[in-house]
């Protein structure tokens, strides 16, 4: 995997920043003229910031004021649209360019068998009829037995279509200041490093076994947990590339390599900004929300790693557009109902707070009062929605609403009733402080800057509890959203000293991740041992995190593993367009088939009636396990190497790891069985062909492949 110098990062944000000067680009070329892949690394950096470049190229064009009805764009009149598509071909002018200056011109028309690339805007090498693309392990070298023939090359399916959003999120003025991330703690001082992190978690864990008497489980192999670090940090599982390559280095620190490489990659941003869209919006947010633009902005701020503390600032405090700011979305979905579901959702997800039900009484423990909830929900009481009526770009004459989230020059209490039916009223308060409820104060900037107050505010807590929950499966806090003193974390010690590093750190995300992946615990199989058979939080017991527990795939993880693992979105597929539209298509009817009988969505991959059918007759699979020209199946099948060879990389395709001796044994047994029944309809070869792709049937409805373990 490519991992990208400083300078080539540099000179990528300069040229998306408008800072490059003329001899920094001649630079940044000779860099990409000189590296294929350093080229490939800068078409995808493009493809992410690729709006902000092209606003950049547009120029200081001032955008369009709100109408009540927007008047058509008077003929040869240049629009925003016009400069956007302008500045998107100089943008694919140029990536043609330097594509050609490489020597990777391409074809002018595309062959059933060549698929244009999504992430890179470059078509696959050709194939002719029936040969599959092969890439040679770049480093470490291929070890012999992987020699010949090479690694199969399965370029994953693109991750998401190129950004709808028109505009970039405003850098908004109303988000209160916040101080610059601290050094990585690389560096010598008062902070810690990285490694003393992951030694301070390690030490915590070990404490912890010793103190309940269980034995860990053994660390996973290679195989098991390279598919468990790409699930988690990207949501997919590794191509038959990625397995070969790191299964073949002999490098001590590869896993650490792997972890660094996947959070820089842009499919990092885009796994979690959707986990973090799902918690924030829910599966299926309202008509008028602009989904992609706040996924945009969640996308830019992980992928740049800006502080979590100022996400959570926009997110609370952002004004103006629904599509120029991106995360003005959040509110609008939920400020409804005298922003009740604000108050509720903010304390849920951002606070891991369970505040709702002192909405209408005191919490059960008597901790949380009633107050508690209207304090808080007396933030959100200067905040409204505005209409604006435009033409839609759907269809002519067509009308659609554009929201706007304003804050009002108001002030007072918010009124609510008490549990003798009285009117009471609360001001704004949080942790304690109380804010001048005057007309004068902006009081969702207050709560911004006071929710990211202090050495260990609840959001960083919040965000460490929902992160250790995301990679090992469960929570210091079981449900992971109900922290408070009414129930108490495991492992408290830990989670303090996780938070004051993280908060010391400047709210630094991947560098959380690299501590959470690289500890003793996260590299636990997940196959538990006699001296820990005690460990069994789905009983209802505190989790002991003795042994990797069994985590089921989200639908976007299940699906996106589906795509890597077949390509079904490429059979046949002559054109970009054609495979993104086809995969969008798949992706609507899953979330429809994964809807339950209360209108609401299931989490994951649970076993249920509609989603087994999905998964054993959906047209998905049945494209999945077709020779089809493009699907991994087809160039399996194509590949001249023996029987037991193709079962393999069939099983690293599916599961990303080679079928044990055992398992070869009986597939072989059980493959050959059918050939010989099969025969007596089919040619031989055909014979075999539908037995492979019975194969590749099983191993995608296993729950191997629906699990991440």
């Amino acid at each position: 995997m490519f991992r990208p110098t400083r300078e080539l990062s540099d000179l990528l944000a300069a040229l998306c920043d408008q800072r490059l000067e003329e001899h920094d680009r001649a630079r940044l070329e000779a860099l990409l003229l000189a590296d294929r892949d350093a080229l490939r690394f800068y078409l995808e950096y493009i493809q992410l910031h690729g709006m902000l470049h092209w606003d950049a190229v547009a120029g200081s064009v001032a955008r369009p004021q709100p109408e009540i009805e927007r008047a058509p764009v008077a003929a040869g009149a240049p629009s925003d649209r016009w400069r956007r598509r302008a500045a998107l071909g100089a943008l694919a002018a140029l990536a043609a360019a330097v594509l050609v200056l490489a020597g990777w011109g391409g074809r002018p028309t595309v062959s059933p068998e060549t698929v244009v690339d999504a992430a890179g805007g470059s078509p696959n090498v050709p194939q002719t009829p029936g040969e599959a693309a092969f890439s040679p392990v770049r480093e470490p070298p291929p070890a012999s037995e992987m020699a010949s023939p090479g690694p199969l090359r399965l370029t994953p399916a693109p991750a998401v279509a190129a950004d709808a959003v028109s505009g970039t999120p405003r850098e908004s003025s109303d988000v209160p200041p916040l101080p610059p991330p601290a050094p990585l703690l690389a560096d010598a001082g008062s902070h810690r490093s990285s490694e003393a992190m992951v030694d301070a978690v390690n030490r915590a864990l070990r404490s912890y076994w010793a103190e309940h008497e269980v034995t860990p489980s053994p660390q996973a192999d290679d195989a098991e947990w390279l598919r468990r670090v790409h699930l988690d940090l990207i949501g997919q599982i590794p191509s038959v590339d990625a397995v070969l390559t790191f299964l073949a280095d002999p490098r001590p620190d590869k896993r650490a390599r792997v972890v660094d490489d996947l959070l820089a990659s842009p499919d990092f941003a885009r796994h979690f900004s959707v986990v973090w869209s799902n918690l924030l919006l829910g599966h299926t947010s309202p008509r008028e929300v602009n989904r992609p633009a706040f996924e945009k902005f969640l996308r830019e701020q992980f992928h740049r790693n800006r502080p979590w503390s100022e996400t959570v600032a926009r997110l609370i405090s952002a004004e103006g557009f629904e599509d120029e700011d991106g995360a003005t979305n959040f509110l609008l979905a939920h400020l409804n109902n005298e922003a009740v579901p604000a108050t509720a959702v903010t304390a849920r997800v951002l606070l891991c707070e369970q505040v709702q039900c002192t909405q209408c009484h005191h919490h059960p423990t008597g901790e949380w009062r009633q107050e508690r909830f209207w304090e808080l929900n007396a933030f959100f009481q200067q905040t409204e929605i505005v209409r604006h009526r435009i033409r839609s770009e759907a269809g002519e004459g067509m009308m659609r609403d554009r929201l706007q989230l304003v804050s009002l020059e108001t002030g007072g209490p918010t009124y609510f009733e008490d549990l003798q039916a009285r009117v009471s009223v609360a001001y704004p308060r949080y942790a304690g402080v109380e804010v001048d409820p005057s007309e004068q104060t902006n009081r969702r900037r207050e709560l911004a800057r006071l929710l990211c107050a202090g050495e260990d505010p609840q959001i960083a807590r919040a965000f460490i509890n929902r992160t250790w929950a995301k990679l090992f499966g469960y929570g210091f806090t079981s449900p992971v959203d109900d922290m408070g003193p009414h129930n108490p974390p495991v492992l408290p010690d830990l989670l303090e000293e996780l938070t004051r590093q993280f908060v010391r750190a400047g709210y630094d995300v991947k560098l959380l991740l690299r501590w959470l992946c690289l500890s003793e615990a996260y590299g636990l199989s997940s196959r538990p041992v006699a001296g820990n058979a005690a460990d069994r939080p789905e009983l209802g017991r505190a989790p002991l995190f003795s042994r990797m527990y069994v985590k089921p795939l989200s639908a976007e993880q299940l699906f996106d593993s589906l795509l890597v693992a077949t390509q079904a979105d490429r059979a046949g597929a002559r054109y970009w367009d054609e495979v993104e539209a086809r995969r969008r298509q798949w992706l609507e009817q899953f979330y429809t088939a994964l809807d339950n009988d209360e209108n609401a969505e299931e989490d994951g991959f649970q076993g249920s009636l509609s989603q087994t059918l999905v998964m054993m007759n959906g047209d998905l699979i049945r494209r999945a396990t077709s020779p089809a020209p493009g699907t991994v199946l087809q160039q399996i099948l194509s590949r001249p190497v023996p029987d037991d060879e193709k079962i393999r990389l069939l099983s690293l395709a599916t599961l990303s790891r080679s079928p044990t001796a055992e398992e070869l044994s009986s597939l072989r047994r059980l493959i050959r069985q059918q050939v010989q029944s099969r025969s007596r309809e089919l040619p031989a070869p055909l014979a075999w062909q539908e037995s492979l792709r019975d194969l590749m049937w099983a191993y995608l409805n296993s729950t191997e492949f629906r699990s991440n373990h």
